[in-house]
């Protein structure tokens, strides 16, 4: 039987688990803050989408050829214009948990993606 060892970190706060995973009810602002980037940029190019907002999110940074390809899409996400600050925090929060990022990004990534009915 593998044992999961947990490490807290509290350095930002709050406690923190090295070995917690993103699991979306347990952090309901952050999806009504994706939930309002996704009805506000689904008229928006799909062109690099999920790579400028989650990009964005976790390091305030894009890439040229990004912006190129969706100047839409980044003027948006760079003005302030939407609230994201539940999103940033996930970043920073859990930035030395990669478990936890991937899954969380992974999630930000499908989720843009995904037709809504």
């Amino acid at each position: 039987m593998l044992k999961m060892i947990c490490m807290s970190n509290t350095s930002s706060g709050s406690n923190i688990r090295d070995c917690e995973q993103f699991i979306p009810a347990n952090y309901p602002n952050a999806v009504q803050e994706l939930f309002t980037l996704k009805q506000c940029t689904s008229h928006i190019s799909i062109y690099f989408k999920v790579e400028i907002i989650v990009s964005y999110l976790k390091k305030h940074s894009l890439k040229i050829e990004w912006i190129d390809a969706n100047p839409a899409l980044a003027r948006m996400v760079t003005s302030g214009f939407f609230k994201t600050t539940h999103l940033e925090l996930l970043f920073n929060s859990y930035k030395l948990n990669n478990s936890f990022i991937s899954d969380f990004e992974d999630y930000i990534s499908c989720y843009l993606l995904t037709e809504t009915a």
